[in-house]
């Protein structure tokens, strides 16, 4: 049996208790009444008023009864609020600790193949057997609770790498033997328990950790969650967004026509800032639509006066402003009122899932297609939904995903290659590859033949007064 689920026996006891006391009292009030006082009628009035109170009392704990569980209907683990609060009191004592952050991984693929009541009945294993795991080592009475999803927290009296260790250990034989016999992989985050006054500045930084665990792009820095809050914060406040200009070669005519929009933010402590270490950031603060308006708003300011007459600018736009109605029609108005041209402009997402609505996406895509921009589809080829977007979707110019740079002298990645370039040319559709960085690199771009290529071996970034005049 869990710790919570021994809890909430525990919790359910003194709501008994709570109940059955007065019940006790009113006994012995009855019973003093018949028998020492059965002709005093103020006695009479008092039993007539507590009885309808004890009444009203025992419906009141058993409605808060059932409204104060202790435990998740569905893993028996702690609810969010109860494991905060356990976090909160160990940290009070100051007792040494560690919390921990684990995600089941794969479970919206387990929902989609196995069904939500399999999935539910595998979380609830998953939770005794981390239960089960823990106490094989010694760690007993341990407080684990789901979070939300198929995220659960834990605070273990132990330290972080031995925890790291162990975790390690328990990862490895879920991936091996599954549950239930379903392929279960997880994903996990650590944090001393002092790392933080605030516990849910101590969450974020979790949920931090386990996304820079999948980032492949540039490293998350290590900055408290407040503090980066602020630091984007301030950025779309005070309008502290820097551009960076990254040129990309036509491969044919050995000419610059694109140039890839890098926004940047500057921090004090951690310099320039990507806008792939902050994107984990302004999605959680729900700002994409906020940032992106910002974002092409000043990107508009600095261009003004260029003449853009033969280059494409790629902009990356989040695929949640894209969807947005409200953003549509702030890029027509922004635009109108512009001396800049759409036509000079590639809207560029990427996106890990499918979108459901895929024809409405394809009806928003050709309106800003109408209105002259083209779209271009980033990290093509990963682990995403790009191959879905590109039967469906009006995509102008493709970006590959680095996976193929770096594995480039593999066979099966030149076959995979050169195949997806066939087809997306048969399509009208762009290519570029990104990430050139080596000569070597460059030289066997002869054999792929890609629209575009792009990286360090044609030029780093460079900002608009290192471009010269366009």
């Amino acid at each position: 049996m869990l710790y919570s689920e021994l809890k909430e026996r525990e919790n359910r006891f003194i709501i008994a208790l709570k109940i059955g006391f007065p019940f006790l009292i009113l006994t012995l009030i009855l019973f003093y009444i018949f028998m020492f006082s059965i002709d005093d009628l103020e006695n009479y009035i008092l039993l007539i008023i507590l009885i309808p109170i004890y009444i009203y009392y025992i419906f009141y704990l058993i409605y808060n009864g059932f409204k104060s569980t202790l435990i998740d209907s569905t893993t028996k683990t702690f609810v969010r609020k109860e494991i905060i609060n356990k976090i909160k009191s160990l940290k009070k004592n100051k007792v040494e600790s560690t919390i921990i952050l684990i995600k089941v991984d794969n479970i919206v693929d387990i929902n989609e193949r196995y069904g939500i009541s399999n999935s539910d009945r595998l979380l609830k294993i998953f939770a005794e057997k981390l239960d089960l795991f823990f106490k094989n080592y010694n760690f007993k009475d341990l407080p684990i609770g789901r979070y939300g999803g198929a995220h659960f927290l834990l605070i273990v009296k132990a330290k972080k790498k031995e925890l790291t260790h162990l975790l390690t250990i328990f990862s490895k034989e879920l991936k091996n033997i599954g549950i239930t016999d379903i392929e279960i992989k997880i994903d996990f985050s650590l944090i001393e328990s002092d790392y933080d006054e605030d516990v849910n500045t101590i969450i974020r930084e979790l949920f931090s950790l386990i996304d820079s665990n999948k980032n492949s792009g540039d490293s998350i820095p290590n900055i408290k969650p407040n503090e980066f809050e602020k630091i984007v914060f301030d950025a779309i406040t005070y309008n502290n967004l820097i551009f960076k200009y990254q040129p990309s070669l036509n491969y044919k005519t050995n000419k610059v026509e694109i140039f890839e929009v890098l926004t940047k933010v500057y921090t004090k402590n951690d310099g320039m800032l990507s806008r792939t270490q902050i994107q984990r950031i302004i999605n959680h603060m729900g700002y994409e639509t906020v940032f992106d308006k910002k974002n092409i708003s000043i990107l508009l300011k600095e261009l003004e006066n260029k003449n853009l007459k033969d280059v494409l600018f790629n902009i990356t736009i989040s695929p949640v402003s894209l969807r947005n109605n409200e953003f549509i029609k702030f890029i027509h108005q922004l635009f109108d009122k512009s001396k800049l041209k759409p036509e000079n402009f590639v809207l560029v997402f990427s996106e890990t899932r499918a979108y459901e609505e895929i024809h409405r996406f394809k009806e928003i895509l050709n309106q800003y297609r109408k209105f002259g921009f083209k779209i271009g589809l980033d990290n093509f080829g990963g682990a995403n939904c790009s191959l879905e977007y590109i039967k469906n979707l009006p995509i102008d110019i493709v970006k590959f995903d680095i996976e193929y740079t770096k594995n480039i002298e593999k066979e099966n990645y030149k076959h995979i290659l050169k195949g997806y370039i066939t087809l997306l040319k048969n399509l009208n559709i762009k290519v570029m590859i990104k990430f050139i960085d080596k000569k070597e690199l460059l030289d066997s771009m002869f054999e792929f033949e890609p629209d575009f290529i792009q990286g360090f071996i044609i030029s780093k970034a460079k900002n608009l007064k290192q471009i010269g005049e366009l």
